[in-house]
C-alpha cells in the first residue's frame, strides 16, 4: 500500500485512550486535563475491526499508545484481538508505571515489545517532570519487561533544555552494559507556545556532540523504515537512537497513520488532517465503505509535517489527546 508520494504505509499508531497517570510537562497541559467521555473513545470491537481492515492493505505494524494504554481494562483483549488478525509486529508505548504487574499478562496476549518514557535518571526530577510519578516503579517496569521478553526495551528520552539536557551521556551510557535501545526524541513545537519549545529544543548535531565524549558512536544501517536513526557506542551493547523531526526530517520516508482515541484517522501527526471513522462505524457502514474511508487517509497524507511557520496549523493542545 502506497500513498500519493510513493510511500509505503504499513504501520499504524492507535491511542486507546487519552488518560494517563502522570502529567508530563510537554505532553499535557498544566490545567486540570479535560477527558474524553467514555462513550467517546473506541469499543475494542470497533479497534480491531479497523485493524482488520487496514491488514488487508500490508499493515504489517501496530503500535498502541495514549494517554496511558495501560489504564484500559481490556487491554488485553485489544492485544490479543489485534494479534489473532496477524499483525507481525504488535508494539506499545507506556509510563510504565503500571507495567511491572502486567508484563507476562501483555507478552502471553501477544505483545511483542514496549517502549517506556523516562524523561531522567534523577528520582526527584522525576517527581518534578511528571508531576507525581515514582522512578522506582519504572525500573521495575523495565526489569519486569526483559523477564517476559518484551524485548528490545526501549528508552524514551525527550532532553529540553534547562530541564534534563544535563543527562544526555549519563543515558547513552547505559546501553554500554545493557541491550537498551535508549532513543532521543526532539521535543515538538506543538501547542500554542511554540517559540518557548523551539528554544528548549535539543538537537541531533548537539545530541551526538554531547555523546560522542564517552567514544566513537558508529552509525547503523538504515533500512528505509521509521524515524529512528540508530548508532552504537563502540563496545557497547545496547543502541543508541534519534528520532529527530525538527533537525532530520523523515517525512520522506515516513510510513504510518494515526488513528486517535476518538476514532480520527490522522495521516500526519503535524497536521489538521483528520477522518473520522467513529461515526460511520457507530451508524453501521459496511466494511467496504470503512475501507474507503482508510485509503482515503493514505491518500491525502502530506508530503511533510507543517512544523513550518510558513504553513498554516493551528498547532496541537496536548499529545495525550491524539497518542503523538
Amino acid at each position: 500500500m502506497q500513498d500519493s508520494f510513493k510511500r509505503q504505509i504499513d504501520y499504524l499508531r492507535i491511542s486507546i485512550t487519552d488518560r494517563c497517570s502522570l502529567k508530563c510537562i510537554y505532553c499535557s497541559p498544566d490545567k486540570k486535563p479535560e477527558y474524553f467521555k467514555q462513550s467517546e473513545i473506541l469499543t475494542a470491537d470497533e479497534i480491531i475491526r479497523f485493524v482488520r481492515i487496514a491488514s488487508k492493505h500490508g499493515l504489517m505494524k501496530v503500535r498502541l499508545t495514549g494517554g496511558e494504554p495501560l489504564m484500559r481494562k481490556d487491554l488485553l483483549s485489544i492485544i490479543s484481538g489485534i494479534k489473532k488478525i496477524g499483525i507481525r509486529d504488535l508494539s506499545l508505548t507506556t509510563n510504565g508505571l503500571m507495567l511491572a504487574e502486567m508484563a507476562g499478562a501483555l507478552k502471553k496476549a501477544g505483545l511483542n515489545r514496549v517502549n517506556i518514557s523516562l524523561d531522567t535518571l534523577d528520582p526527584d526530577r522525576y517527581f518534578a517532570m511528571t508531576q507525581g510519578g515514582d522512578i522506582r516503579r519504572v525500573w521495575e517496569a523495565i526489569e519486569e519487561a526483559k523477564k517476559a521478553g518484551l524485548n528490545p526495551v526501549k528508552l524514551n528520552v525527550v532532553p529540553i533544555r534547562g530541564i534534563n539536557d544535563d543527562e544526555v551521556v549519563k543515558f547513552a551510557s547505559l546501553t554500554f552494559d545493557n541491550d537498551y535501545h535508549v532513543r532521543f526524541i526532539e521535543l515538538m513545537p506543538a501547542g500554542e507556545d511554540r517559540a518557548w519549545k523551539k528554544k528548549a529544543c535539543v538537537k541531533k548535531p548537539e545530541l551526538i556532540e554531547k555523546i560522542s565524549e564517552l567514544g566513537e558512536l558508529i552509525l547503523l544501517e538504515f533500512k528505509g523504515k521509521g524515524p529512528s536513526r540508530n548508532y552504537r557506542l563502540k563496545g557497547a551493547k545496547g543502541i543508541i537512537g534519534f528520532i529527530s523531526p525538527i533537525s532530520d526530517c523523515f517525512c520522506d520516508y515516513c510510513n504510518r497513520l494515526r488513528l486517535t482515541a476518538q476514532g480520527k484517522i490522522r495521516p500526519c501527526l503535524f497536521s489538521d488532517i483528520e477522518i473520522d471513522i467513529k461515526t460511520p462505524m457507530r451508524n453501521g457502514i459496511s466494511d467496504e465503505i470503512l475501507e474507503k474511508l482508510f485509503l482515503s487517509a493514505v491518500a491525502v497524507k502530506p508530503a511533510g509535517h507543517y512544523l513550518d511557520d510558513s504553513k498554516p496549523f493551528k498547532g496541537i493542545p496536548a499529545m495525550s489527546k491524539i497518542g503523538g
